[in-house]
């Protein structure tokens, strides 16, 4: 399954532009697919797959298990798998295993984390 949001919403989950928007997950929701979506995408439910959007809050009752991308994620929740971001904000509520590339980092004391780390500057190209 493929979920796509927004005007331009792109099933190759090819990367948005600035058409903004706001989409939420609510709590009790659960999606085993793709998701991409324009702008700022909150997940309080439950995602097995793939998300693609500008922004990406994976909120305290939220959990991912996959692979997200986003120029700016912040980690309320549950998460495990690969994370690829810009700007990344671990909160301390955050519980997080797996991999994390990350352009720049922020992780709040209590947080739990098992991942390994790797900081990859903008322009250049993610590790495979």
């Amino acid at each position: 399954m493929t979920i796509t949001s927004g005007p331009t919403a792109n099933p190759g989950l090819a990367p948005f532009g600035s058409q903004g928007g706001r989409s939420h997950l609510i709590a009790g929701t659960r999606i085993v697919g793709d998701i991409s979506a324009p702008g700022l995408l909150e997940i309080q439910g439950e995602v097995e797959g793939r998300v693609l959007a500008d922004s990406v809050v994976i909120e305290e009752r939220g959990t991912v298990d996959g692979e997200v991308q986003a120029a700016a994620i912040g980690v309320k929740g549950t998460f495990n798998g690969h994370l690829a971001g810009g700007a990344v904000r671990i909160h301390a509520t955050a519980r997080l295993s797996g991999t994390i590339c990350y352009d720049s980092l922020h992780i709040e004391s209590g947080s739990d984390i098992t991942a390994t780390f790797e900081r990859v500057r903008r322009g250049e190209a993610e590790p495979a």
